[in-house]
């Protein structure tokens, strides 16, 4: 069925394997998945670079995961990235924190933003906890040096910030701000009440639109697919025939929210995946890249050609 399925020159897979990995991404994307849904945030490396770097050490290294959104102000934000919850002892531990960061202030906070925390009074005290503003808080750019705004949730993912912010403000700390609870009526608390964290990096919306890093061995692609919209994902490099094969991982899909020159295609009616450029290591290695999605079900597309 698949006859006319190329074969994999042995260039173009030596050259996919052992050129050097691609440098740090810019503009990377996290995604935060939470019991009511996942949004993405895009980060600003280039605009608050020290902010960035810190919170992608707790991302990278699983400390975020399982921390809770400990604070609801209605109308102002919800904070995450400071305390996890011991169900059978009915306590909160704080997480383990890397030393403060300097303020790195520079981008309004308005709706959609996500800043860092601090103490009153000092501007260089933030370091794991972390906000997102539900409306436009002007104060908050004047205040303490100016919150250090450092990303944006991208797309309708403020969609999934509001059914968070919509949840029952519940005082559970005595003396601090309440938080949003799933589902509480009272008594022991349990996980299932709390809006419990997971962050993973997934990707970037910068750089080229297609570029193989040979370091993991993962294509990352910008795609224009149509009437499915303009997608961000990445793909597995798969060796286990003579054709070369892709994987699509549908956990790093999100959606972009405008198309760039030289983003791949894809056509839904034939199942092809055209991509105009493949960079490697920062240059242009192959053009008119065309794969075919052969295994649906697997999500699976095998090379056709290169140019």
């Amino acid at each position: 069925m698949f006859s006319h399925v190329f074969a994999v020159p042995r260039l173009l897979l030596c050259l996919l394997l052992l050129l050097s990995p691609l440098s740090a991404l810019a503009g990377t994307v996290v995604r935060v998945s939470t019991p009511v849904g996942d949004f993405h945030i895009e980060l600003l490396d280039d605009t608050a670079p020290g902010t960035v770097t810190n919170f992608l050490s707790y991302v990278n290294s699983g400390a975020y995961n399982g921390t809770v959104v400990h604070r609801l102000v209605p109308g102002f934000v919800i904070q995450g990235g400071w305390l996890n919850f011991n169900e059978g002892q009915q306590t909160f531990y704080e997480l383990a924190t890397a030393p403060n960061i300097g303020n790195e202030f520079a981008t309004l906070n308005r709706r959609g933003t996500i800043a860092m925390a601090k103490r009153g009074g000092d501007p260089h005290s933030a370091n794991s906890q972390w906000f997102i503003n539900l409306a436009d808080n002007p104060d908050l750019n004047t205040a303490n040096g100016g919150y250090t705004v450092f990303g944006r949730v991208l797309g309708n993912g403020m969609q999934i910030v509001d059914k968070i912010a919509a949840l029952p403000p519940v005082t559970v700390l005595s003396g601090y701000d309440p938080f949003p609870l799933i589902g509480y009526s009272g008594g022991a608390l349990n996980n299932r009440h709390l809006v419990s964290l997971s962050l993973a990096v997934v990707g970037t919306t910068s750089g080229h639109p297609v570029v193989f890093d040979a370091a993991t061995a993962r294509l990352h692609a910008r795609i224009n697919a149509g009437a499915l919209g303009l997608l961000q994902a990445q793909f597995a490099l798969v060796r286990e025939t003579s054709s070369l094969q892709i994987k699509l991982d549908a956990a790093t899909l999100f959606t972009l929210e405008q198309a760039v020159a030289g983003m791949a295609s894809f056509d839904s009616n034939t199942g092809r995946l055209t991509i105009p450029e493949l960079r490697i290591n920062g240059a242009v290695a192959y053009r008119n890249v065309r794969f075919l999605l052969t295994d649906p079900a697997q999500l699976l597309f095998t090379l056709e050609g290169a140019q």
